[in-house]
């Protein structure tokens, strides 16, 4: 069965081609370059961009798979959660696909999909319940995950997201925008102790801002001495990033723990920092088994909404009308 997956719930256009739930294509353009200057992303300018780019990326995902478009079983689409004027885009480009093709349509919560990102070429079965960790710019969150339509909301941040902060960071540090790599090509394990900064945490929920502002006014501390120079900042940052990530880690063990679940399956644009694949895979020791999707497969992508689309349309026949609509939220 192929599967056509869509995705514009932010700044990256992106279509993938999957036949079952291995990916044949998987095909993204970024208007990041465009949102640079003004540190952070402009909606209105995400929008032009899909705008402008979903049909050369819907003809490279098909030319890279080797599809023609009737061929097409399934069109999947992200419709929630994300900009509205971009997730607009693709989901009335994926009702006109599957009105013209005469093929069945499928809304796929964004969030859920990044779940799914880890079994992406994949032949392990899966066994539920497990839990689910997203790590993004836009959201922290821990879920229980009984079965991809029946995913249920443990923790999450209670201000800015993880990946939202190391990029507020970046700015106030003038290291532009994103700032995730960034901080984490600085990142020393040796300087990580340096400071003792600490996330919020209640429960399983966490919380970002407070870390966000020790940093900035570290930085106008040692500004005001005249000490501020790469050495202060490289330790700054790397002491930053750890406690950012051990306060995830700490969060996803309490859970493994008080749910007495043994596999997470992790998604989101933080995925791909390195000290955080690093501590997931160390705290294996403790009797947990953490499922990370390949670099490719952490950002937002069209393969892991095509893959969540085909498992749920094809447990339960699931299926979207032409009235499908974009919600935000």
């Amino acid at each position: 069965m192929y599967t056509l997956g869509i995705e514009t719930s932010c700044d990256e256009t992106s279509c993938a081609i999957l036949k079952d739930c291995t990916v044949l294509s998987n095909v993204t353009i970024s208007s990041l370059k465009e949102h640079r200057k003004y540190g952070g992303v402009v909606p209105e300018i995400a929008t032009r961009a899909h705008l402008k780019s979903i049909d050369k990326v819907l003809m490279g995902a098909l030319s890279t798979a080797g599809v023609s478009l009737d061929r097409i079983d399934l069109v999947a689409v992200t419709c929630k959660p994300g900009l509205i004027g971009s997730l607009v885009v693709g989901v009335n480009f994926a009702k006109a696909l599957s009105l013209s093709l005469k093929k069945p349509l499928i809304g796929v919560n964004h969030l859920h999909a990044h779940i799914f990102a880890p079994f992406l070429n994949n032949e392990e079965k899966l066994k539920f319940p497990f839990l689910g960790l997203i790590v993004s710019g836009g959201h922290s969150e821990i879920y229980y995950v009984k079965d991809f339509d029946k995913i249920k909301l443990l923790g999450q941040t209670q201000d800015d997201a993880c990946g939202e902060v190391f990029d507020k960071i970046a700015k106030a540090y003038s290291l532009g925008y994103p700032g995730g790599p960034v901080i984490d090509r600085l990142f020393d394990a040796r300087h990580k102790d340096c400071f003792k900064f600490k996330c919020g945490r209640k429960g399983l929920n966490l919380s970002f801002s407070g870390i966000k502002t020790a940093l900035i006014y570290k930085k106008m501390e040692f500004e005001k001495k005249n000490l501020f120079d790469r050495n202060v900042k490289i330790k700054l940052l790397s002491s930053f990033q750890a406690a950012s990530i051990e306060a995830i880690v700490s969060a996803i063990l309490e859970a493994k723990t008080k749910y007495k679940l043994k596999v997470v399956a992790c998604g989101g644009g933080v995925l791909a920092n390195s000290y955080l694949r690093k501590r997931l895979k160390e705290s294996e020791s403790r009797g947990v088994r953490f499922l990370i999707p390949s670099i490719g497969y952490t950002a937002d992508n069209a393969a892991m909404v095509a893959g969540l689309g085909f498992y749920l349309y094809n447990k339960k026949k699931q299926k979207s009308s032409l009235r499908l609509e974009a919600q935000a939220n």
